[in-house]
């Protein structure tokens, strides 16, 4: 009887969802702001600088550096930074609008008991395949650039770089000039290939012996005639 009364207990709960009641419920709480740790070597080892939002307190610093790395802070400073005025536009396109101001940062300097110290950088980035990353990055850009309404007008920069390139090792005697067909790999020995060689070729020899024998033709009745005197 009280697996019975346990599990349509567990049945309706379930059923009601966010109606039952709080202390039956899972709480959880993830944060919706986002606070970037900056390195700063000229700091002292007790101090440390974060980027925060900017309706962000010095008592919601403090209360998170606890709560969250169990750090004590002794005291806090922050400082808003106002961003020069300009006219770029927010999409980043080349061009002008409107004066703006764009949107200010805001910094924040903890004094901890405890000294942190930066670690050193790694020499070797090679676990972490770090130029394939940024490789991968610069082509998804060049590829969302390509699908903007304005490539169209812009040269395209990597053909003119091949062809430039091209260009020099033919000058140079690097690489040796061949047909498309040959770069391409094609075989025009193949019978059927061959085939339709010759027939171009008689067509072609064809055509020209009947373009000679019109010129002659017109040349023969534009000669004057001759007639024969008494």
């Amino acid at each position: 009887m009280g697996r019975a009364k346990t599990d349509l207990t567990s049945a309706l709960r379930g059923r009601l969802g966010r109606n039952s009641p709080l202390s039956q419920r899972k709480q959880i709480f993830l944060p919706e702001f986002v606070i970037t740790l900056i390195r700063t070597p000229f700091l002292p080892p007790r101090y440390a600088s974060f980027k925060v939002p900017l309706n962000f307190n010095k008592l919601d610093m403090r209360d998170y550096m606890q709560r969250v790395y169990g750090v004590d802070v002794l005291g806090v400073r922050s400082y808003i930074q106002q961003m020069k005025p300009t006219r770029n536009r927010k999409d980043g396109n080349p061009g002008h609008g409107p004066w703006r101001r764009p949107q200010s940062k805001k910094k924040m300097t903890i004094e901890m008991t405890q000294p942190f110290v930066w670690p050193d950088p790694p020499k070797d980035d090679s676990p972490w395949d770090k130029d394939n990353f940024y490789e991968i990055q610069k082509e998804s850009k060049a590829e969302q650039r390509s699908r903007q309404p304005k490539a169209a007008m812009e040269a395209p920069e990597k053909k003119r770089t091949a062809l430039e390139q091209q260009a020099k090792d033919l000058l140079e005697g690097k690489i040796t000039w061949r047909p498309t067909w040959q770069a391409l790999g094609l075989q025009y020995n193949r019978p059927s290939l061959r085939r339709l060689a010759v027939n171009n070729s008689n067509n072609s020899n064809s055509k020209e012996e009947e373009s000679k024998e019109g010129e002659n033709k017109v040349q023969e009745d534009n000669k004057p005639s001759s007639s024969a005197g008494p």
